[in-house]
């Protein structure tokens, strides 16, 4: 299994954070991975919803159907895949910090096949991913583009 939990300071408010992160549409925007996000349930996002996103993952197009499991307006959620090549699950939480907000995001992956065997190298790629991710989210947030 590969987790990573992350810790990112971001100078908004932590409702825009939320608004952003909770917007399976705006992934396209922060995440390079992401080809296309959609919810698939409909509006408002809450608990149950569901979405489906499009990434591009070491080098290979891959379709993902999420549910969020647990939903906290303006402060956290969490989902679960149903679809994709491997099962996964995470999270964002955000906290007031100041005029700010601290994101903490989790995501914990099981490998399968050939990728379980290979277990830190698929969590070390994750998580470099993700860091640029965050940044990104946090770059776009600031500068006042999200």
């Amino acid at each position: 299994m590969a987790t990573v939990v992350m810790t990112t300071r971001i100078d908004r408010p932590p409702a825009d954070v939320f608004a952003v992160l909770a917007d399976v549409s705006k992934n396209t925007a922060w995440s390079k991975t992401s080809i296309s996000g959609r919810l698939t349930s409909p509006p408002p996002v809450g608990l149950g919803s569901t979405a489906r996103e499009v990434s591009r993952f070491m080098g290979r197009r891959i379709e993902v159907d999420s549910t969020i499991v647990a939903f906290v307006s303006d402060r956290t959620f969490s989902f679960v895949t149903s679809t994709g090549p491997f099962p996964f699950r995470g999270s964002f939480t955000t906290e007031p910090a100041g005029a700010g907000t601290v994101l903490t995001s989790e995501f914990v992956a099981e490998p399968t096949g050939l990728l379980r065997i290979g277990d830190g190298l698929f969590g070390a790629l994750i998580r470099r991913k993700f860091e640029a991710d965050l940044s990104n989210l946090k770059r776009l947030l600031e500068s006042g583009e999200l």
